[in-house]
């Protein structure tokens, strides 16, 4: 009698083995996976993305492959949509931080709006004189 259990014993084995191995490594693996098509599938100008390369870059225009990334003033890259790693910013949402606020002091002052420190008035008060 155990020698007929033994076969079915071993094959049981065999298929808890495939269970553990599927719930551990390739459904989650799968999910992943999916979470990172439907990302790649939403990318949207404007958005501010990082490459798997490490490069940071805003999205200025997409097709059904490749994206154009604007790195700096006047330098656009093309990527691999897939090529992108993660999108740090949508256009959707507004960035918060110390970086935002540089970006808003520098636009600020090339918008020529006062300076709240006064240097320019005792600059001007030294010229009167």
């Amino acid at each position: 009698m155990t020698s007929l259990n033994s076969p079915v014993i071993t094959i049981l084995w065999f298929v808890v083995l495939i269970a553990i191995f599927w719930f551990l490594l390739l459904r989650p693996q799968r999910q992943e996976q999916k979470k990172r098509d439907a990302m790649i599938k939403s990318l949207h100008r404007g958005d501010r993305v990082v490459t798997m390369g490490g490069m940071h870059g805003t999205i200025v225009d997409l097709n059904d492959e490749t994206a154009i990334l604007r790195i700096a003033d006047k330098v656009d890259i093309t990527v691999s949509r897939t090529s992108v790693g993660s999108v740090l910013a949508s256009r959707d949402k507004q960035v918060a931080g110390p970086r935002a606020r540089q970006d808003k002091d520098a636009k600020e002052s090339a918008a020529g709006v006062d300076d709240p420190s006064g240097v320019e008035d005792a600059q001007s008060d030294e010229t009167q004189r």
